[in-house]
C-alpha cells in the first residue's frame, strides 16, 4: 500500500511539477543514485543529469532525448505517457549537418601509360627531325647509322640500323639504371646489354660536356625487356 501511495503521489507531482524536479524527486524517493540509474538504463550520466537539471542544450536530437526520457521515467516508476508531455521539444534544435566538401578523384597515370606516351613522343620527334633534314640535305640516309665515338658534336637524332641491335635472352627483364651523367657510349652499351632499342636526341645544354647523357625515357628504375625502346637525350 505504501508503494502504491508513493507512485500516486509521484504521478500527481508529474502533472504539476517541472520535468527535472519530478525526475529528481522520484529518483531520490527510491534511494537511487545517478550512477545506479546509468548502469540500469545504460543512458550516459550527462544525459540523465541534463534531464533532471532541464539542461536541454546538451541533449541529442529530440527523437533520442524523448527515448531517454521514456526509459528513465519508466525506470523510476513514473508513467512515461504522463512525463513525455512535460518535455519541451521546441527547446531542442535538430542537429544541422554541414555539407561535405566535394572530393575530386585525382587523375593517376600508370607506369605503362607513361612509357607509352614517352615512346610516342620520341617517335614524333624522330619523324619531325627526319623530315626536316631530308628537305635540307637530300635523302637523310646518313642519320640511320651506328653512333660512333663522340668527338666534337652529337647529331640531333640517331637510331641504330635495323638488324644490328644486340639480341638478349628472350623474356629477361631488368631495371633501367640512371644513365644521366654517363657518356653516350656507356649509355648505349647499357641499353644494348638489356636487348632494348634506343633513340638518341641531341640538345644544347650549356656547360654540360658534349656527348653526355642529360636525361632518359623511361626514367631510372623502370623495368625494360628486350625489344623496348629507350630514348637518350644527349648534350651536343
Amino acid at each position: 500500500m505504501a508503494l502504491t501511495y508513493t507512485l500516486v503521489v509521484q504521478m500527481q507531482e508529474a502533472r504539476s511539477s517541472p520535468l527535472g524536479e519530478t525526475l529528481q524527486r522520484a529518483r531520490q524517493a527510491r534511494g537511487i543514485t545517478i550512477e545506479d540509474a546509468e548502469r540500469a538504463t545504460r543512458i550516459p550520466r550527462r544525459y540523465l543529469e541534463a534531464l533532471e537539471q532541464e539542461n536541454y542544450s546538451i541533449l541529442p536530437a529530440p527523437v533520442y532525448a524523448r527515448g531517454f526520457l521514456r526509459s528513465y521515467s519508466g525506470y523510476l516508476g513514473l508513467d512515461p505517457t504522463a512525463i513525455l508531455p512535460l518535455f519541451p521539444v521546441g527547446h531542442v534544435d535538430e542537429p544541422k549537418l554541414e555539407p561535405l566538401p566535394e572530393v575530386k578523384q585525382p587523375r593517376t597515370w600508370s607506369m605503362s601509360g607513361v612509357i607509352a606516351v614517352a615512346a610516342v613522343g620520341a617517335l614524333i620527334l624522330l619523324v619531325i627531325a627526319l623530315y626536316s633534314v631530308g628537305r635540307e640535305g637530300g635523302d637523310g640516309s646518313g642519320l640511320l647509322s651506328q653512333p660512333a665515338a663522340v668527338e666534337e658534336s652529337v647529331p640531333d637524332v640517331v637510331v641504330p640500323p635495323e638488324g644490328e641491335a644486340p639480341l638478349a635472352e628472350p623474356g629477361v627483364a631488368q631495371a633501367l639504371p640512371d644513365l644521366a651523367g654517363r657518356s653516350l657510349e656507356e649509355a648505349v652499351d647499357v641499353v644494348e646489354e638489356a636487348g632494348a632499342g634506343y633513340v638518341v636526341i641531341g640538345v644544347s645544354e650549356g656547360e654540360v660536356p658534349v656527348g653526355q647523357v642529360v636525361d632518359q625515357v623511361p626514367p631510372p628504375g623502370t623495368t625494360i625487356q628486350p625489344g623496348d625502346l629507350v630514348t637518350l637525350i644527349v648534350s651536343r
